[in-house]
């Protein structure tokens, strides 16, 4: 009688808002997703900066390209089945009631918060890049922005006219082999002479179905749970190099859009490898063109050399392929995501590249 009593018991405790009925390891990630967001919004950035962007996150870095970072297949497949898996394994445990499903969920979420803060965007309150090398974007100018588009497009032209004959075939345009290996060395190097920490050994994967990212008007992603950047397959093979760059940087702990565009610039333009040089420097030429009048760049698109123009062609041909899928949508989504981070230009820091470039040449032309 004593046992079924006690059964009886449990059942009605079961039914009953009782702490029993929840899902607690739950309890606890929500917990800590709470704690996660509260530290995040309270510790100074020169804390942050000193204890996790050049402390722990370089161990955590250093840590999984030691272990991991050799797979041959991108972690980030690998992240993916295991968010499957278990959210079919949710969906089949619906006989333990509501009330358990509905806080197991809530922390898998917060568990998917809390790693995203821990593996890296506590980085986000590190010193920004243009504190680190002591420029002033709001000094910049609509004649400093028509003179670097003058020079930015010289820059193109002396790259293109560099280039190998067999590299300006439409083939080499669009697949050209290149990798995160041709990349890194120049990626490393560039951090170096910014100051910015490198440990490890970034991977950037080529991810597949080709146009998966395209769609989104996104060219390539970082992603901490995986711990690897990522492009998307479908990209030309003359906009890799400088999309490569940028996702790299992320993996070194960058997050300003903007700087990892300045970082994937400086990377490209000093390569050794023709290619990259070229592909960085009409990447770029890009950024500094959508700054100015349409009829500005129209007039000068005219004048540049042949595979300057096919390479052109052959990216907005490609881009065809892969209509956006809600660009608005999008565009709101991600732009309130990084300011609510402290990117304060939203989208548009990604073209605070060009006031970047523009201040770090000044510098090293005009030391103080």
């Amino acid at each position: 009688m004593k046992k079924t009593s006690e059964a009886v018991d449990n059942k009605i405790l079961s039914k009953s808002g009782s702490i029993n009925s929840w899902h607690r390891p739950s309890l606890i990630w929500i917990g800590v997703c709470v704690a996660i967001l509260v530290l995040d919004r309270i510790l100074p950035g020169p804390l942050v900066e000193k204890w996790y962007y050049q402390g722990l996150f370089g161990i955590i870095r250093r840590l999984y390209d030691f272990l991991l970072g050799w797979l041959p297949v991108p972690m980030i497949y690998i992240v993916a089945l295991i968010v499957v898996i278990r959210i079919v394994k949710w969906f089949n445990d619906w006989k333990r009631g509501f009330l358990f499903q509905a806080t197991r969920a809530l922390g898998g979420i917060a568990m998917i918060i809390s790693f995203f803060y821990f593996f890296w965007a506590f980085n986000y309150r590190q010193i920004s890049l243009q504190d680190r090398l002591g420029l002033t974007l709001d000094e910049v100018t609509s004649a400093d922005v028509e003179a670097e588009f003058i020079r930015a497009t010289e820059s193109l032209r002396e790259e293109a006219a560099r280039l190998p004959d067999p590299y300006t075939s439409d083939d080499h345009i669009a697949n050209l082999e290149i990798t995160d290996d041709d990349l890194r060395p120049d990626v490393e190097h560039a951090l170096k002479q910014v100051g910015v920490p490198n440990k490890g050994n970034v991977r950037v994967r080529q991810l597949w179905p080709k146009g998966f990212l395209l769609r989104w008007s996104t060219a390539g992603i970082y992603i901490p749970h995986a711990f690897e950047g990522h492009i998307d397959a479908g990209l030309m093979s003359v906009q890799k190099p400088f999309t490569i760059a940028h996702e790299m940087a992320h993996g070194y702990g960058v997050t300003d859009e903007g700087a990892c565009n300045f970082i994937a610039w400086l990377a490209c333009s000093q390569s050794r490898d023709q290619w990259i040089r070229f592909g960085g420097a009409l990447t770029y030429w890009r950024y500094v063109a959508a700054e100015m009048p349409d009829e500005s760049v129209r007039a000068v698109i005219n004048t540049l050399d042949p595979v300057v123009v096919r390479s052109l062609t052959i990216i907005r041909e490609n881009d065809k392929k892969y209509p956006d899928i809600l660009p608005r949508v999008r565009d709101a989504i991600y732009s309130t995501y990084l300011k609510q981070h402290g990117v304060k230009g939203g989208l548009r820091s990604y073209n605070y590249v060009v006031k970047t470039v523009i201040q770090y040449r000044r510098s090293q032309l005009f030391p103080e």
